[in-house]
């Protein structure tokens, strides 16, 4: 069994029209929200954290990652993926790991979770997913073998604290 978290990055900050989509940072309740994920997923086990190469989700991942202890690695290919290329990413990963979490974008998190789950819930900035893979290796993963077993907004998340 493994076990797939996708994270959606926080909200970036569009005050600044000459800054690049790739760098755009986050604003202020984005940095709150990642807090908040971050806490909500302390001393959870999770293998390796491969993050997209944009700021805004480097920026999410980095209070996550220290909260979770793992390893991060950033993945270009994470950044503007479709469901197919996040298929490829995940199927080259390493069978010694049971859990991984990707920090990425919208739409192709949403898309994706429907390609492994048959439907997703929207996913508003910093929204995290838990997916159940009954496989034994990461290349066993394809188009409807997920269960989506959690679903989580740093809203909700703020709402109940």
């Amino acid at each position: 069994m493994k076990t797939l978290y996708l994270l959606r990055h926080a909200k970036s900050d569009w005050s600044d029209p000459a800054v690049t989509d790739h760098d755009r940072p986050l604003n202020r309740r984005g940095k709150r929200a990642r807090t908040t994920v971050a806490d909500h997923i302390k001393g959870w086990h999770v293998d390796l954290l491969l993050c997209s190469t944009a700021r805004r989700a480097r920026e999410t991942a980095k209070p996550v990652a220290a909260s979770l202890g793992c390893r991060v690695q950033y993945e270009e290919a994470l950044y503007a993926a479709v469901p197919g290329g996040l298929q490829e990413v995940v199927h080259m990963l390493p069978d010694r790991f049971a859990s991984v979490m990707l920090v990425g974008h919208n739409p192709s998190l949403e898309e994706f979770t429907t390609m492994l789950c048959g439907q997703s819930p929207d996913y508003p900035t910093a929204a995290l997913a838990t997916i159940d893979l009954p496989t034994e290796t990461w290349d066993q993963v394809s188009p409807g073998c997920g269960t989506l077993a959690a679903f989580v907004t740093a809203k909700q998340l703020e709402a109940a604290n």
